[in-house]
């Protein structure tokens, strides 16, 4: 076949040869200003586009057909909770919740040096023998957990945040699914406490909803959630105590690790051969940052925590007995700030050759996409809709440079938004509440896992 310069064709070749004549025309189109034809320029970023597209409408599908576990089983569970640097009042608020969701043994770990919240939480407990408290000398999460975790008395034991509400079938749905023997380790849905109270707080809702409503139920479906979130899971006690050495003396390219427990053990219960699974009708609601350095910094602490959990499941083999689904899923979340990149590359020689039309095109595709991929959030809460330009901003642009940033600062070790020496975590105290605590309780502890509570 001859491509003239004039883009003509000769008649009787392009008769014989329609598939052809095709791509030449294709090929031959080029944007407005520029020299490049469009075919070429497009090609490798569209097939990118088209993997990660195609992965997102599978597991989209998967979605779908999740469905919560059913069924009427109960067993007497334990709840631990590590409190370190907490806010008195959102910590009762928290307890308060978890008593009145039906929990009947809770045991509360306190550090050492903070006997003045230990004696409050014990005033605002007294004469409750629901609620246990211990002390230790070691105030890092993974200790305090191990020190709960061997002082439960239940055979399940639900690990729970102090900043943490939980809603009043939370309790009821989360153990429906160890009438399966199989299942080690069950995960909550999470919702952020008071969400319309600041932007960074919306935003952070948008990301969990984008997590818990596509990510997490397309993997629980074959029992392999890659990371059941600490702020409220349930594991079996008899696992915990066979892991709990692992978890307290895990070490990454010989320092210590402080932070990422909940990423941790569920690989350590994955490894051991035990389903992980998740009850979208489990929700807990929780206190999250709203200042834009408390939001950033709880990003940096989650992906050095990501990297870290992620790599070393690749390198010892661990992922790949895993379903297919969280072998993807794993991979593509590793993999995503590269192949962002590759689009930022794209736009960058676009802006750069004067190439409005192409810009133009990739900011509105990729503005669209976002929107697309949060179609349940924005479902839930309409209103977002007007969030979507600063959403694909922040996690296209924003994220993309904290997950390299993070990849090359992977192993500095710390919990960065509780520091030994602050008085709480940034943006989390019960002062940034539009709402006083008390009302939140009362609000949260109404609703049920089946209530629309994306307006809430």
């Amino acid at each position: 076949m001859e491509l003239y310069d004039d883009g003509g064709l000769r008649r009787d070749q392009a008769l014989m040869d329609p598939i052809g004549t095709t791509a030449c025309v294709v090929s031959s189109v080029r944007l407005p200003g520029s020299r490049e034809q469009l075919f070429h320029l497009w090609l490798p970023f569209g097939f990118l586009g088209v993997i990660a597209w195609s992965v997102w409408c599978i597991r989209r599908l998967l979605t779908a057909l999740y469905r919560p576990a059913a069924g009427d089983h109960y067993e007497p569970v334990t709840v631990v909770a590590p409190c370190f640097r907490e806010h008195h009042l959102v910590l009762r608020a928290a307890v308060r919740s978890w008593l009145a969701a039906g929990a009947e043994d809770v045991v509360l770990v306190f550090p050492l040096d903070e006997e003045e919240n230990r004696v409050r939480a014990a005033d605002a407990f007294a004469g409750d023998p629901r609620v246990r408290f211990a002390v230790t000398s070691n105030p890092e999460k993974r200790y305090s957990l191990s020190v709960g975790i061997r002082s439960a008395r239940a055979g399940i034991v639900v690990l729970s945040d102090s900043d943490t509400l939980w809603q009043r079938d939370l309790l009821r749905n989360l153990l429906r699914p160890f009438s399966d023997p199989r299942v080690g380790g069950v995960g909550t849905r999470q919702r952020v406490l008071d969400a319309r109270s600041s932007v960074w707080r919306r935003a952070t809702d948008w990301m969990l909803d984008a997590k818990y409503l596509t990510y997490i139920p397309a993997m629980a479906r074959s029992g392999g959630v890659s990371c059941l979130s600490g702020r409220t899971v349930a594991y079996r006690r008899s696992i915990l105590l066979e892991v709990l050495p692992e978890l307290t003396s895990e070490t990454f390219f010989g320092r210590r690790c402080i932070s990422g427990d909940d990423g941790r053990l569920t690989w350590l219960v994955l490894n051991k051969g035990y389903k992980t699974t998740y009850q979208q009708n489990a929700v807990a609601w929780t206190m999250m940052p709203d200042t834009a350095r408390g939001f950033f910094e709880q990003r940096i602490r989650w992906s050095r925590n990501a990297w870290r959990c992620y790599l070393r499941a690749i390198g010892r083999g661990w992922l790949f007995r895993q379903p297919l689904i969280t072998r993807v899923s794993v991979l593509q979340g590793l993999l995503a700030p590269f192949s962002l990149s590759i689009g930022f590359v794209f736009v960058g020689l676009t802006i750069a050759r004067g190439d409005l039309v192409a810009t133009a095109v990739w900011v509105t595709w990729i503005t669209t996409g976002r929107g697309i991929r949060a179609i349940d959030h924005l479902r839930q809460t309409p209103r977002d809709v007007f969030l979507l330009p600063f959403m694909t901003a922040l996690i296209l642009g924003a994220m993309t440079v904290v997950r390299f940033y993070t990849a090359f600062t992977m192993n500095r070790q710390a919990w960065i938004t509780r520091r030994v020496d602050g008085a709480g975590p940034e943006g989390q105290g019960a002062e940034s509440l539009h709402m006083s605590i008390d009302h939140q309780v009362g609000a949260v502890v109404a609703l049920t896992g089946t209530d629309d509570v994306g307006e809430r």
